[in-house]
């Protein structure tokens, strides 16, 4: 065998070994409140986040989250566009801000693996972030995955330090199939319900 040869084979397999996942993945979305919280703050946040999500996944690492059924008022859509590091975020009336997820904007406090749920049928490894916010804010993330699920190429992700989602894509290699966010006032977690592989257009990772 030719030292050609044996070239060629190494850039195939380095190529496979970096594709990236593309498809989408459908949530519900569960949201609550504590007694701390401001009242019918549940209902605000339900009219901003609606009832569940749909995450796109682009094989170049961009991705989609859009939110169904929100307020006319409520966010529409979040975009990361992973060349520039930034992510979208688009409001039902079309007005679109901008954050830069190259900085995280909460503090690490401890970092653990907690127990493993059963998510559309697949046993998921899962891992929690106890963090601060840039307001003392007591903040915990939740995140679960599947190794039986096609793998995501994490480097494509290294520009979103913010709530430590990069990390949580090195560690795993997989989208995740439940996250959660927790503080003082609510809990909002979004959990799988479905996971479909494949090719998607391009127009939905567009500013609109």
């Amino acid at each position: 065998m030719n030292k050609l040869y044996l070239i060629l084979i190494f850039i195939c397999i380095k190529s496979n070994a970096q594709k990236n996942f593309e498809g989408l993945i459908k949530f519900t979305t569960y949201i609550s409140t504590t007694k701390i919280a401001p009242k019918d703050f549940d209902k605000d946040l339900e009219k901003k986040y609606g009832d569940s999500l749909i995450m796109y996944y682009s094989a170049n690492g961009d991705f989609k989250r859009v939110h169904k059924n929100s307020d006319k008022f409520g966010t529409d859509y979040q975009l990361y566009m992973a060349k520039k590091g930034v992510l979208y975020i688009a409001s039902k009336e079309k007005y679109v801000d901008s954050l830069n997820v190259k900085l995280n904007s909460l503090e690490l406090k401890n970092k653990k693996k907690i127990n493993n749920e059963i998510i559309i049928g697949l046993d998921c490894e899962c891992y929690q972030y106890e963090a601060t916010s840039m307001y003392q804010q007591n903040v915990i993330l939740n995140y679960c995955f599947s190794k039986k699920t096609p793998k995501l190429n994490e480097k494509l992700y290294s520009q979103h330090n913010d709530f430590f989602l990069y990390d949580f894509y090195r560690i795993s290699k997989r989208p995740y199939l439940k996250f959660s966010i927790r503080t003082d006032e609510f809990n909002i977690t979004y959990v799988a319900n479905e996971l479909i592989n494949q090719s998607l257009n391009k127009d939905i990772f567009l500013l609109k």
